[in-house]
């Protein structure tokens, strides 16, 4: 009997692209680690043996929805390209697909090795090809600082994954346009290497400290999720059940980092609203001791970056506290900024503190902390 065409049920031409999508927005909503090849399955409406068919595990599918991340904000780089026509584009294209920045700062350490040096090193390369669009710009500029104004364009683009605004698609690309232009025109100071100085081995006695110190260090390298309680004993010492005498669980430990870097924050925000009068001076002194804090790991920038999941009601509530304030700071300075542009603002600019004080070979210039301040202002007051 001939099959009757018509009632044959055949796979829709898209579906590696549903799958990909359902993917990317599970992954973004509540993180790598928490999905399965179930629940993806299930939000395309096919069965997991369907799924496996597409891609042999969930660290490759991951591997895909990364790089097709990377496709859609990634502008054409023609060859005749103009840094002016390029932070357009990529604005255009960051505000359109805002994940991105969550997708690898967040999730890019559980993928298999080879894939994330693949995709780090294209990430370097568009950090060239923005550094050369500089450099053309500004040839008179030191080859490590063109590098740095070109993550910290990296950075603009990535920072609408760390916050939420309602401000219209069109008018939140020209802020960033805007932003990213100011950044690149940053005058800099001349560059030079760090001097290389003795480290310290001088400890805390308290076991708690060293704990707590390894601990934050840990989470930052690798992420909360990833890094196993017994693991940062080790590190510190202590083992077995004397770990519990001093912190009930990984959650408890965290939660004391958090109120750490917390404090550190706010002890920075009322030093400088009591020795500075002008708020542009403030606000100034302001970053300068943020970008202090994020380079020393003092705070976890990763988590402030990317991981808010993982944080506290309590400790996102004063994370918006402290955010409020720089708003306000900034809003000062600028009184003819509405309220959710300073904001978005205040984020973009966190956001350039808390990427570039993670990539460790930016930190042999001994100018970065004074580049950073500058680049900061510089994103505050654009537009």
């Amino acid at each position: 009997m001939p099959t009757d065409l018509s009632t044959v049920r055949r796979r829709p031409k898209d579906r590696k692209a549903q799958i990909l999508e359902a993917a990317r927005v599970l992954m973004v909503e509540v993180g790598y680690r928490n999905v399965s090849m179930a629940m993806i399955a299930d939000r395309v409406g096919i069965t997991a043996g369907a799924l496996y068919r597409h891609f042999a595990n969930k660290s490759v599918l991951l591997g895909a929805v990364i790089e097709q991340s990377f496709d859609e904000v990634t502008p054409t780089f023609g060859s005749r390209a103009k840094l002016v026509d390029a932070l357009a584009e990529s604005c255009e294209r960051a505000v359109a697909h805002q994940d991105v920045g969550a997708l690898w700062w967040r999730e890019a350490r559980n993928l298999p090795d080879e894939k994330r040096e693949e995709l780090s090193g294209r990430l370097r390369g568009i950090n060239r090809r923005y550094a050369d669009l500089i450099a053309a710009e500004r040839p008179e500029l030191p080859g490590e600082q063109a590098e740095e104004l070109a993550w910290g364009v990296q950075s603009i683009l990535a920072s609408p994954s760390s916050h939420k605004s309602r401000i219209p698609e069109s008018d939140y690309a020209a802020l960033l346009i805007a932003a990213c232009a100011g950044l690149c025109a940053t005058r800099l100071p001349t560059p030079s290497l760090v001097v290389e100085q003795t480290v310290s081995r001088l400890k805390p006695v308290s076991k708690r400290e060293a704990l707590l110190g390894h601990a934050i260090v840990l989470f930052g390298e690798k992420g909360y999720e990833a890094t196993g309680l017994d693991e940062i004993g080790a590190v510190a010492g202590v083992s077995g059940p004397n770990l519990y005498s001093y912190f009930d669980s990984k959650a408890d430990l965290l939660q004391a980092a958090v109120e750490r870097g917390t404090s550190a924050l706010w002890l920075l925000l009322h030093t400088v609203l009591r020795e500075n009068s002008a708020p542009q001076d403030a606000l100034a002194a302001l970053v300068a001791g943020y970008v202090e804090l994020a380079s020393n790991k003092t705070i976890l920038t990763s988590l402030l970056q990317t991981e808010q999941a993982t944080l506290s009601d309590e400790a996102r509530v004063r994370q918006r506290e402290y955010v409020a304030e720089w708003t306000a700071l900034l809003g000062a300075c600028r009184p003819q900024l509405d309220h959710a542009t300073a904001r978005v603002l205040v984020h973009t600019g966190l956001g350039v503190v808390h990427t570039l004080a993670r990539i460790e070979h930016l930190h042999t210039n001994a100018t970065l902390r004074a580049d950073l301040e500058a680049m900061t202002l510089a994103v505050l007051f654009s537009g």
